[in-house]
């Protein structure tokens, strides 16, 4: 997977970053709308209980921001259609963004945590609520970039130390980059997460949202089931150098 790189400000260049405040209030609904459909353990029915009314009891100023957001994409791309196509576009990737697999555990508790205060106390801004509460939306996203991180250095100080005696920590991502290097397409946070899960415990599909007419994604993830990776084990003793038996 392609992990966004951080800019000078130490925030990663995701789909996330530079967009104006009507957009960055998008998204934050289009996150909550991802957590609604993919958050369905019965933990998480205040998840969707919260964003119903979000957009029933706010359906007028967020009509608002989408309308402003249309005009601009209209203006930006001199066409009706083409700014529908483009805006259409972005919205898939926001969709994929946070529909992302490895993130799912972490991102259905921070939706879960920011329903809990709107059924609480139901805002009287749905703008400033929205503007407030997205970055608790993409913490989980960058909490798993780090991990991600931390652990392809991890890989590759295996490598330097035992990779000559036993092989690469992981042949698979060793094929990856050879993949790369030839031209072939790497997925990244904001590729359709149904290709890139592996085993998915169902048939995934997508719900149409009403506004935007976009797909968002709609993921069967095992929140409680975690990947480990498949590494080589240090041998105790390495292979002896004239081919005999290690003693």
């Amino acid at each position: 997977m392609e992990i966004p790189v951080r800019n000078a400000l130490g925030l990663r260049e995701t789909i996330n970053r530079g967009i104006t405040d009507d957009e960055k209030v998008w998204h934050f609904r289009s996150a909550w709308n991802v957590a609604a459909l993919n958050c369905t353990s019965a933990q998480y029915e205040p998840i969707l209980t919260a964003y119903s009314a979000f957009i029933d009891d706010y359906s007028r100023p967020l009509r608002q921001v989408n309308d402003r957001i249309d005009r601009t994409y209209r203006q930006e791309m001199g066409a009706r259609r083409a700014g529908i196509l483009a805006r259409e576009e972005q919205m898939t990737a926001v969709y994929n963004f946070f529909a992302l697999p490895p993130a799912r555990a972490r991102f259905c508790r921070a939706a879960l945590d920011i329903s809990n205060r709107y059924n609480a106390a139901p805002p009287s801004d749905p703008v400033a609520f929205a503007m407030d509460n997205f970055t608790l939306l993409e913490a989980p996203f960058d909490q798993f970039f780090d991990e991600y991180e931390q652990y392809q250095r991890a890989s590759y100080e295996w490598d330097v130390k035992y990779g000559d005696l036993f092989g690469p920590s992981q042949p698979g991502w060793v094929a990856v980059q050879a993949a790369k290097a030839n031209g072939v397409p790497v997925p990244g946070p904001t590729s359709d997460p149904t290709q890139v899960v592996a085993n998915p415990t169902a048939a995934a599909g997508s719900v149409t949202d009403p506004e935007t007419g976009v797909a968002v994604p709609v993921v069967p993830v095992e929140e409680n089931v975690i990947s480990q990776p498949v590494v080589e084990p240090v041998a105790t003793e390495p292979p002896s150098q004239d081919g005999g038996p290690s003693v």
